[in-house]
């Protein structure tokens, strides 16, 4: 039996996107890196031979030294294990490992096919630039009599440019398993009659464009037979909550029915919520109060408004009031229907003798 990880796109040392605070951000950071560490743990543990990274391993060009320390000691204290490395968009110049004494057990994938041989399964990955992009697909490297794994990374699609990896080419070639990176969230579909191809995300969601399950896919060959699972791995997940609160006039109510769609989530998670729905122009929507309502429940929590005002215009078309004044002149202007809904909410708090949140 020989076992095999597939991962991608970990993304060592980028910036988090979702406005946390610094030391969020440093402990997001940090749990990342942990979780590359966890998973050379779990490889030693569970007799896994090879560890596929395919692609975006860093994020940029800038990546710590102490980044690179932690990655090089947990590959030698794992030296059973095998780490294939293919270079993604993310780190194709990041010369992370230049100077550096690579274990002999860290292997690469470069701009020409390269194969790695183990017990019943061959791995071969090329790196897609400029100079390979239409060549590749003439010479894919097959083993007869074993499982093949063939590693890229990139977006599917149906042409041969540096950006796509062309799947209709890549179909009666022999490839049990397409081992792809670049795309974060888990996907599998069908390559040819033999084989398929597998996305398998990241090991942990850096935005709330990342939402869901994160982790890795385990391979298993047996006797010629090929059997994979994803396994999940993140320390903490992201979820995105849509929130209703239509008719919905008190930051209380609306603060309750955040609580409620929230129920069950973690409280090491991270939490976006979407507040949607009409909205009467009197209500007092306080964002910035939701958010320090439901902060303390997470480990981070953003709140968005994604609300309409459901306002009847012709509930306000004989106002002689103040208010119908305003909301008049408001929805006569030639302000967009975003903007309009900000004057009018802003306005009408003002009005009330409301606190305005900003």
């Amino acid at each position: 039996m020989t076992k095999i990880i597939h991962c991608a796109d970990l993304h060592l040392d980028s910036p988090m996107e979702t406005h946390m605070s610094e030391e969020q951000a440093s402990t997001r950071n940090t749990e990342i890196i942990h979780s590359f560490l966890r998973l050379t743990e779990y490889a030693a543990k569970n007799d896994v031979r090879a560890v596929i990274l395919a692609g975006d391993m860093f994020d940029g060009e800038r990546v710590k030294v102490r980044t690179i320390d932690e990655i090089l000691d947990a590959v030698r204290r794992t030296p059973n294990v095998d780490y294939l490395y293919l270079t993604g968009n993310h780190d194709d110049t990041t010369y992370a490992f230049a100077d550096h004494d690579v274990p002999t057990n860290s292997k690469l994938f470069g701009k020409e096919w390269a194969t790695y041989e183990y017990d019943g399964v061959a791995i071969s990955g090329i790196e897609i630039c400029e100079a390979n992009a239409h060549s590749l697909y003439l010479n894919i490297p097959h083993k007869n009599g074993v499982i093949n794994i063939v590693t890229l990374h990139g977006q599917v699609g149906s042409s041969a440019d540096v950006d796509e990896i062309n799947l209709s080419l890549l179909k009666n070639k022999g490839i049990n398993y397409l081992a792809l990176g670049h795309i974060h969230t888990y996907s599998e579909q069908p390559l040819d009659s033999e084989g398929i191809y597998c996305y398998s995300g990241c090991l942990e969601g850096r935005g709330f464009d990342e939402c869901g399950p994160k982790g890795f896919v385990l391979l298993t060959v047996e006797s010629g037979h090929l059997e994979h699972e994803f396994v999940p791995f993140s320390c903490r997940q992201l979820h995105r909550i849509p929130v209703d609160i239509s008719g919905l006039t008190k930051n209380s109510e609306i603060g309750q029915k955040m609580k409620a769609a929230a129920q069950g989530i973690p409280s090491e998670d991270m939490v976006e919520f979407l507040l949607s729905g009409g909205v009467d122009p009197t209500a007092n929507l306080a964002v910035s109060y939701l958010q320090n309502l439901v902060k303390r429940d997470f480990f981070f929590v953003k709140v968005k408004d994604q609300t309409h005002l459901a306002i009847n215009p012709e509930d306000y078309k004989h106002d002689i009031s103040l208010k119908g004044e305003f909301i008049r002149l408001v929805l006569d202007s030639d302000a967009s229907e975003e903007d309009k809904a900000a004057i009018i909410r802003t306005g009408m708090q003002a009005l009330m003798g409301e606190e305005i949140t900003l």
